[in-house]
């Protein structure tokens, strides 16, 4: 019997995992290969936010994924086998929130064009807190506006991008 007092002496290291390598590396390597095809887009406008932007960011945030992943490799990390599932394979697949949260998006992709960013933003994020299963309505209704008319605000005056304004376009 092991004395319970006694601290129990640390793991022997261990090997690196080949699988867990070789993902490692491939997420490294797609994340070069983006940063290739980014620095071949050409810069296009004067705006502050060009179109290197967002690529630019993934392609970092790849590399440094792979990066990461590579080093707790080598330091004998490894992937642990997947938990069991919280439900029953053969229970029927609840759809209403992931319907809800699209539903909602196509909504708003077609509401913008004709009345405006804010509006169209605002209706994605309420169907958003509703599949997440909030039920307070004026909070709601207030934070999704609010969170829309702050979106618009940053991109249109903080990076000069142009967003449709729509039925708002004399308040904003």
């Amino acid at each position: 019997m092991s004395d319970p007092s006694r601290p129990s002496p640390p793991d022997p290291p261990r090997a690196p995992s080949v699988p867990d390598l070789l993902m490692a590396l491939g997420v490294t390597l797609l994340g070069a290969l983006l940063l290739y095809g980014t620095l071949r887009i050409p810069p296009g406008t004067d705006a502050v936010v060009g179109p290197r932007v967002f690529p630019l960011t993934v392609s970092l945030g790849t590399l440094a994924l792979g990066t990461w992943l590579a080093v707790l490799t080598l330091r004998g990390e490894r992937a642990g086998p997947a938990g069991a599932p919280d439900t029953s394979p053969d229970a029927p697949a609840d759809l209403k929130a992931p319907g809800l949260i699209l539903g909602g998006f196509l909504l708003g992709m077609v509401l913008i064009p004709p009345l405006g960013f804010v509006p169209g933003t605002a209706l994605m994020a309420f169907c958003v807190a509703l599949a997440l299963g909030e039920r307070r309505w004026a909070l709601m209704v207030g934070v999704a506006l609010l969170l829309a008319v702050l979106i618009f605000l940053v991109f249109t005056r903080g990076l000069g991008l142009s967003l449709p304004a729509g039925v708002l376009g004399g308040l904003l």
